[in-house]
């Protein structure tokens, strides 16, 4: 673990969602972190790394509160998204739709998915957690969307991105999908069997969908 890691974790210990939020701007303005180092060495590792307490309603209280700090955080740091967009000057024509499946509430990482597709020049249309099939068909066929990248956080929700794929496919058989989150890590290899174009596993693996290569990450 970082110093700056755990110095992090410390302070959301405390719940100070304004004393995180300095942290990491001072990271970032100081130190020199991008955005993708930030949300991979610090945003992921703090939220993924809760301890129990034994008493399961203290633990979705904390858990709850935790993703509240981190989300202030990502909102935060849109303006740096922008300026490390900018700097990189990559601009791929392509659009992403980014969602979670029906009944998948955590959208942490498709946040984070999104901050570093629109760094990588994408152009980013984020749906973000518990979005219906029917209402992603409508808006598939409303408007150009060249990839979909769909963030599966519960393992309880992989039935539903399968039928998501499928229906997806049924709209549009040229869109581009692409799987990740904490469900796709632990599925390992099995998670070839959704018939994703892209499977990835680690947010740095986003930069590699134009070179066409089959990657596996943790959105």
């Amino acid at each position: 673990m970082t110093t700056y890691l755990a110095d992090f974790k410390s302070i959301l210990k405390t719940e100070n969602r304004y004393e995180a939020l300095r942290f990491i701007l001072d990271l970032i303005t100081e130190k020199n972190y991008s955005i993708l180092e930030v949300h991979q060495e610090l945003l992921t590792p703090a939220l993924n790394s809760m301890v129990p307490t034994g008493n399961e309603n203290i633990d979705i209280w904390k858990e709850h509160v935790r993703t509240s700090i981190i989300k202030t955080i990502i909102e935060n740091l849109f303006s740096y998204v922008i300026a490390e967009r900018d700097a990189m000057n990559t601009p791929k024509d392509k659009i992403i739709a980014i969602l979670c499946p029906p009944e998948e509430y955590h959208d942490v990482g498709a946040r984070m998915a999104a901050d570093i597709l629109t760094i990588h020049g994408y152009e980013i249309v984020f749906v973000g957690g518990n979005t219906p099939l029917r209402v992603f068909k409508a808006g598939l066929a409303s408007q150009p969307i060249d990839y979909v990248a769909i963030s599966i956080s519960n393992p309880y929700h992989l039935i539903s991105t399968r039928k998501m794929i499928e229906g997806i496919r049924s709209v549009n058989s040229r869109v581009k999908i692409v799987i990740g989150g904490n469900a796709i890590r632990k599925l390992g290899e099995q998670a070839n069997s959704l018939k994703a174009d892209f499977v990835v596993h680690s947010l740095n693996d986003l930069a590699n969908l134009e070179r066409g290569d089959d990657n596996e990450t943790s959105i």
